[in-house]
């Protein structure tokens, strides 16, 4: 049922990209580079911290755009998204003194297919851009993957499609500026607790028993470029 919903709404949506290009909207390809991290509430004995993730790839959307003056515009588009964090956590040794083998680190990731909608207010030129821009997402995980590792080394790993150990459904906010330079930067936080609270059969061999103990909102900071403007506008030019 969820292969089916994403594939009719990818559809959908590409046919609607092509309908209304013709008509004063123009579409955008937006690629960006993620670095990421997360607000987490585990219990006190796990000491959990969490750590810088970088994901260059694969990270794209296409952008359905109106601009309906020179200063203010919208859009809507698709997108897939590698969304995730790293989490270190410092385990004490039974005696109550730390033991330097006891650090173990979880790296979490989803790829996640997603819907943004969001505004630009600004300089909307083509020519050199320089404006704001923010929005809303709802996001679907489509695959998930989990590593553990103990000391360094990495003792298991877990992956699945449409996992139910994530939330079914994530809902962001984000907002950024655009430089004429060509560049754009974007903050985005993640609404919903990257877990499903709802399950209740996870089993780690060192560190966690239950996801309802380990609550996790994904945010991130990104490197974009020229996220919202037409891609037909910089293939002639550089033809």
């Amino acid at each position: 049922m969820k292969t089916l919903f994403l594939s009719v709404l990818t559809i959908f949506i590409n046919v609607s990209l092509s309908a209304q290009a013709e008509e004063g909207w123009y579409i955008s390809g937006e690629s960006e580079m993620i670095f990421s991290f997360a607000d987490i509430e585990a219990p006190n004995e796990l000491n959990s911290e969490t750590i810088l993730r970088w994901s260059p790839v694969f990270n794209f959307a296409s952008h359905l755009n109106k601009d309906l003056t020179d200063n203010v515009g919208f859009n809507i588009g698709l997108a897939i998204r590698n969304v995730g964090f790293i989490s270190d956590f410092d385990v004490e040794d039974p005696t109550g003194e730390f033991n330097p083998d006891n650090i173990n680190k979880m790296k979490f990731r989803t790829y996640n297919a997603g819907i943004p909608v969001g505004i630009k207010l600004g300089k909307l030129s083509q020519e050199k851009p320089f404006f704001l821009f923010a929005g809303y997402e709802i996001e679907f995980p489509l695959h998930y993957k989990q590593k553990e590792f103990d000391g360094g080394e990495k003792v298991h790993k877990r992956t699945a499609w449409f996992s139910d150990r994530v939330n079914p459904v994530q809902q962001a906010v984000w907002g950024g500026i655009q430089f004429p330079q060509g560049f754009a930067l974007k903050f985005k936080y993640y609404l919903d607790n990257f877990f499903n609270d709802d399950f209740d059969n996870f089993k780690s061999d060192e560190i966690i028993t239950d996801y309802e103990l380990f609550n996790a909102n994904v945010f991130y900071f990104s490197l974009e470029w020229f996220p919202f403007q037409n891609v037909d506008y910089y293939t002639n030019k550089m033809e």
